[in-house]
């Protein structure tokens, strides 16, 4: 048994019961070590704890002035003397209060006090006679903090409502322990302490005086309760994104990045999506204004492309392409990817490259969109690859994770064929979509300057998190929840 145990219940025995501060006073305990040794004693079955249920009110500055009278109550003094010229001079919340408490009216532009003002001037003034109950409460705290139990509360709710509502009060639940008391089973417990032999504590005193050579040490209790500790630990979204990338880098793949900032060139015209689609506009699109452009460094591979939308789309303007967005997809990544990879004589196919990263839409929010969201992209370089392929290649991932989906046909401007991967949620009844992804457009691949085939694909990381982390909204891995950050399960990497 810890000492603080020992001291607790060797007190308990002689005085039965006692608040926190008697035991703090009769052991010279600190009250946090009183605490933990009653809730430490108490998981023992040694004591009972009785707990008193109520509420800390905190009293404002501006209700401290008040302690002489309110400023409704001035304002009635004055009023007993005759009416008041409504002329600026009277004070807004004496004004409102005294109005309210039905204590003066307003009759030919001046206020005059009513049969129920007079009468109020010879009663006690409920808000009065609580703020002075709850300042008894405070004497010699210091922080202007009183204690109130639901009994008491229960007898002046309403006014303390009242004051509450003029922001003179700020109420907060809380429990107090009315006392701590010790059982049968503490009284056995301390008997057969005292009656052991051994150190129950080490100390400096004990082991230079070697005492503890002839006294042993009493058994240790491995099972005693001790406080939680909460170890540093990444936040969930990068422990889970941790987790993808070790997924495909055990199917062969090889990561890669590229920048969040990035031209309209490479994030929409190298992907064949036209220069007047819809999801360019500020709706959807984060559009920069400084820089004001971003140039494309490879004039032949510009011209390759501005051709492939003259072909497929009938339009081009060099100045669109040019234009700075916060990237919208890491399929931006994987047309570089395409650019450099894409036609080499040193590398064996089938190339296999993935990226994870930021990605920004002016999305409506809602429980599964935000502005903000985290993508995984893919592609396969190669020769005879096809959506054979990205079905089982996508399916071996999700069920990796535990999901079970169904894909349906699916149109993206860079793909084609294309599809699109779901799974069915159960707490929402919704479909979640997962991703998308096709074989990329032999216009493309040309304009990129290779004649290799590839499959793509890219897919919202955010959404996994429904299943897999339990949450309900995405918004709640931004909320900074330190309780549920340290007490989440961990994810197995």
């Amino acid at each position: 048994m810890h000492e603080y145990e020992s001291k607790l219940l060797s007190f308990l025995k002689e005085s039965k019961s006692a608040d926190v501060e008697s035991i703090c006073s009769g052991t010279g305990l600190g009250r946090d070590a009183v605490l933990w040794a009653s809730e430490s004693l108490k998981s023992k079955g040694a004591v009972e704890i009785r707990v008193n249920s109520g509420a800390e009110i905190e009293i404002s500055p501006e209700a401290l002035g008040y302690e002489e009278g309110f400023p409704e109550q001035i304002l009635l003094s004055e009023l007993e003397k005759g009416p008041k010229s409504l002329d600026g001079s009277v004070n807004g919340i004496a004004l409102a209060w005294t109005k309210k408490n039905g204590w003066a009216d307003i009759r030919e532009g001046r206020l005059h006090i009513t049969e129920k003002g007079r009468k109020a001037l010879t009663g006690e003034y409920d808000q009065e006679s609580v703020l002075k109950l709850l300042l008894s409460k405070t004497r010699g705290n210091g922080d202007n903090i009183a204690y109130v139990s639901n009994a008491e509360m229960t007898k002046i709710e309403n006014t303390v409502k009242e004051l509450e509502h003029r922001k003179l009060l700020q109420i907060k639940p809380k429990s107090r322990i009315e006392s701590i008391s010790i059982t049968d089973i503490g009284i056995e417990i301390l008997s057969g302490e005292k009656a052991g032999n051994g150190i129950g504590q080490l100390t400096r005193d004990i082991i230079k005086s070697r005492i503890w050579t002839d006294s042993g040490f009493r058994p240790y209790d491995v099972e005693a309760p001790v406080a939680e500790a909460y170890p540093a630990r990444r936040h969930p979204m990068k422990e889970f994104m941790e987790l993808v990338r070790r997924m495909w880098v055990s199917q062969g793949f090889v990561e890669t990045a590229g920048p969040m900032i990035e031209s309209s060139f490479w994030n929409f015209d190298a992907l064949f999506s036209p220069q007047d689609h819809p999801t360019r506009e500020m709706q959807d699109t984060f559009f920069l204004s400084n820089p004001e452009i971003l140039g494309i460094a490879e004039n032949e591979l510009l011209k390759r492309v501005a051709r492939m939308h003259k072909k497929g789309w009938k339009s081009w303007n060099d100045d669109i392409s040019f234009q700075p967005v916060l990237r919208t997809h890491t399929t931006s990544v994987s047309a570089h990817n395409i650019r450099e990879y894409g036609n080499s004589n040193e590398l064996e196919y089938p190339i296999k490259l993935f990226s994870i990263g930021k990605v920004f839409r002016n999305e409506s929010i809602d429980y599964k969109h935000l502005a903000e969201l985290h993508q995984l992209d893919g592609i396969i370089i190669g020769k005879g690859i096809g959506i054979a392929d990205l079905k089982g290649t996508l399916e071996q991932f999700y069920r990796g994770l535990g999901f079970k989906i169904k894909f349906k046909p699916s149109y993206f401007p860079f793909v084609e064929p294309g599809l699109e991967a779901s799974y069915y949620d159960e707490e929402h009844g919704d479909w979640i979509e997962l991703c998308g992804g096709g074989t990329i457009r032999k216009e493309i691949t040309k304009a990129l300057g290779t004649d290799m085939r590839v499959i793509a694909w890219g897919a919202g990381l955010d959404r996994l998190m429904f299943k897999y982390l339990g949450i309900s909204s995405l918004s709640e891995l931004y909320k900074n929840d330190v309780g549920w950050l340290r007490k989440r399960r961990p994810l197995k990497l």
